[in-house]
């Protein structure tokens, strides 16, 4: 991410109660919340875009994935507690997208934001890092945006899987992941730290 000017946007993937309602993420959810509300102040502050991704499922199964469908469960239905953001983040101002799958462009209006904004650059954090994060940063890929990775502001139920998903995107799609300081510096001046 060496280099870059402008064009940088906050994107955050599913920091929504259905998520955190995983034991393993429920214990994270207070300091990835406070993290992310600082990327968030330091992306308003720079006059960076923020853009929070969610996910919301009809309840007459058009839009449930396969295995939504096999188990014949749904969740994160509109208006729902489900679908709602989590209490203490830091909403204002921010580009709402809804999403069915776990990667954040397929079937939304992600990319039609993004060129609108004239992002070229992306800052992703959000639940869960080897399904959500991985596969939007993959497409952020294949749509030829830059990424890197909020390392301080994901968490995963499944760390495993997760620091595999990690070491894919650095090493294969060159998406570093940052900590807190250099991710404050991407977004304050454009550069990472």
């Amino acid at each position: 991410m060496e280099g870059v000017s402008a064009g940088v946007a906050l994107l955050l993937v599913d920091l929504q109660n259905a998520y955190f309602e995983a034991p393993e993420l429920a214990r994270e959810q207070d300091t990835l919340i406070e993290r992310a509300n600082e990327l968030v102040r330091a992306a308003r502050d720079a006059g960076c875009p923020v853009v929070l991704v969610r996910t919301v499922h009809a309840r007459d199964k058009s839009t449930w994935t396969v295995n939504m469908l096999e188990d014949d469960e749904g969740f994160a239905f509109p208006g729902s507690a489900q679908a709602a953001y989590v209490d203490g983040l830091d909403t204002g101002g921010a580009i709402d997208v809804t999403k069915t799958r776990d990667d954040s462009f397929h079937g939304t209006r992600l990319h039609d934001v993004l060129d609108e904004l004239d992002v070229s650059h992306l800052l992703i954090g959000g639940v869960s890092t080897h399904s959500c994060v991985a596969e939007t940063a993959m497409a952020a890929f294949a749509h030829d945006f830059h990424a890197a990775i909020a390392g301080d502001v994901i968490a995963s139920e499944n760390t495993q899987l997760s620091a595999a998903m990690l070491e894919f995107l650095t090493d294969e799609l060159r998406q570093p992941v940052l900590d807190q300081a250099a991710c404050i510096a991407l977004l304050r001046t454009g550069a990472s730290a």
